[in-house]
């Protein structure tokens, strides 16, 4: 399919979705996660399996999302994960109120990357998938009243070494955290904050592993979670994921393909092996920055060592 028949399709199913957004009558699913943690084959798993829609990455800066100015992209906002709701205004909760209802305000095909079919317009459900939304979780909770929140959490070495070599428009390297987070230091108090200034002048894997650390730290304060390990579903997915949709209440309606690779898995990891996706990064990974994303991972989640074996 060429460049200008995806837009078309990308087009007519935003207008779909606008259309139908009262048909989205069901609670929605929210899918929490660190980027590289497998957030987005686990939707697509999920939607998949129960005939839900999909709203891809609503943070995501591309989406001209208020918070973000409505500005085209700006690489140093790529990083940004909100550390606490109070930077959102009206016109940023009116922006996902629409999400919650399933309609894509930005209009691009970046959203519809995890959708199958233009069946999917019509589902009373969405499966809302997104990386920037640890820290204001319960804010969403209370608001959106959902049918369920998974956090998927992968081991943090896999994460970062991913995130090391990712091709992507930004990257953690030329990321001034004093300007990204300008909103949380305009506040009169955000703790968490005050933590994570430390390491603006950090390593790239410093950076990551500062960030990945706060957010697993802090989602695992909130209630009404549901915890799932990424290295669990992939070493058993049809068990894992019929467990998964029994905790949250519900069946799956249709037999899905879990060896499929998710829309955004990178060219050089198609197929890849599981012992690859597993441990690749003891190989991959250099010594030293071991050494460094250890240093940082137990000094901001002391429990992490219970959750992982670090190496």
């Amino acid at each position: 399919m060429d460049l200008s028949s995806k837009n078309l399709k990308c087009k007519l199913w935003f207008i779909l979705d606008l259309i139908l957004q009262s048909r989205v009558s069901k609670s929605p699913i929210i899918l929490s996660g660190f980027w590289r943690s497998g957030t987005t084959w686990i939707q697509q798993v999920i939607a998949e399996s129960i005939c839900a829609k999909t709203q891809f990455e609503p943070f995501e800066p591309n989406a001209l999302l208020p918070l973000h100015g409505g500005a085209s992209f700006n690489p140093t906002q790529g990083a940004y994960i909100p550390l606490t709701g109070d930077v959102f205004s009206e016109k940023d909760y009116c922006f996902l109120d629409l999400t919650f209802k399933g309609v894509s305000p930005k209009r691009s095909g970046f959203n519809y990357l995890a959708r199958t079919s233009f069946k999917e317009c019509f589902a009373d459900r969405v499966v809302v998938k997104f990386v920037r939304a640890q820290f204001i979780l319960p804010v969403l909770m209370q608001r959106y009243s959902p049918q369920g929140v998974i956090h998927i959490s992968r081991h943090p070495m896999a994460v970062i070494q991913s995130l090391m070599n990712a091709k992507w428009e930004w990257d953690f390297a030329d990321i001034d955290l004093l300007d990204l987070y300008w909103r949380e230091n305009e506040l009169s108090e955000c703790p968490l904050w005050e933590e994570l200034k430390i390491y603006n002048n950090a390593s790239k894997e410093e950076k990551i592993a500062a960030l990945w650390a706060l957010s697993e730290r802090e989602v695992r304060h909130y209630k009404n979670i549901i915890f799932v390990k990424y290295e669990k579903l992939l070493k058993e997915p049809e068990l894992e994921f019929t467990n998964l949709l029994n905790t949250l209440g519900l069946k799956p309606q249709k037999r899905v393909d879990y060896s499929k690779d998710s829309p955004v898995t990178a060219l050089n990891r198609v197929g890849a092996s599981l012992d690859d996706r597993l441990n690749s990064w003891r190989t991959n990974m250099p010594r030293d920055s071991q050494i460094k994303v250890r240093a940082v991972l137990r000094s901001l989640w002391p429990e992490v060592d219970k959750e992982w074996e670090l190496g």
